[in-house]
């Protein structure tokens, strides 16, 4: 007996607004995983499938399909929220959310709509078997969350950027010393510019942190002849040196 509501169309669509409400006000992998795979996966395919009149014989059937439709939105949601520069977590959540929505209403107003295929009886499963399946769905989804957090803490370089350059409004006298990181923890530096060979300037025990710039512009005499100016940057944990640059300072 093949099923007649549509009961599933308004499931559908109460799903994908709360998928888009847990990526707009939860950081939580674990809420905007349980919500998003399922829209992913199987729901989004499903209204799909419901929307354009596909009847299938079996409830197998209908899911194999579901899934295929679902992956075969999700490829067109790519394209299309490259192309809208939209290809974020929310942009991904409120395409489904749409997709999902206007195939429901395009569901819901048919008349000729095909019936759902009658759920086939629950077979019997064995504690063993339940344990086993169980065991699966946790190693799985530890996996991936493990996954998922390594990538968003994997920086493929690592390096501290560090430079010395004339003043960039073209002022003479003026010297510009900077330093950007991109390690994935603060570092503590000392900094020494020497003009000449003679020490001129010290900043002791900067901490620059993960994606922060640190420059300052620095007034040296103007000389007629050029003058080289050099700039170390230590480690003060075991004073070495880690990066050195040098300019030439502007001359009259």
């Amino acid at each position: 007996m093949r099923i007649c509501s549509k009961l599933d169309l308004l499931a559908a669509c109460l799903w994908a607004g709360a998928a888009v409400a847990a990526v707009a006000v939860s950081d939580s992998l674990l809420i905007r995983t349980a919500l998003g795979a399922p829209m992913v996966f199987l729901v989004s395919g499903h209204t799909v499938l419901r929307a354009i009149g596909v009847r299938t014989g079996s409830a197998l059937q209908h899911f194999v399909y579901a899934v295929g439709a679902s992956l075969a939105t999700g490829i067109a949601g790519g394209f299309a929220l490259n192309a809208a520069g939209f290809l974020t977590p929310l942009g991904w959540a409120l395409w489904f959310w749409v997709v999902t929505a206007a195939a429901a209403l395009v569901a819901a107003g048919r008349r000729d709509t095909p019936d759902l295929p009658a759920w086939p009886a629950p077979a019997r499963v064995r504690l063993w078997q339940g344990a086993a399946v169980t065991l699966a769905l946790l190693v799985a989804t530890g996996a991936y969350a493990l996954a998922v957090r390594d990538e968003a803490a994997y920086r493929e370089f690592k390096y501290t950027a560090f430079w010395l350059l004339p003043s960039a409004s073209g002022e003479s006298g003026r010297i510009t010393v900077g330093i950007r990181s991109t390690e994935t923890q603060p570092q503590l530096f000392d900094l020494e510019i020497t003009l000449h060979g003679q020490p001129f300037a010290i900043f002791r025990s900067l901490t620059i942190a993960p994606g922060e710039t640190w420059a300052r512009e620095i007034p040296v005499p103007v000389l007629a002849t050029p003058q080289k100016a050099d700039a170390r940057l230590y480690r003060p944990e075991d004073n070495r040196l880690y990066r050195s640059v040098s300019t030439l300072v502007p001359r009259i």
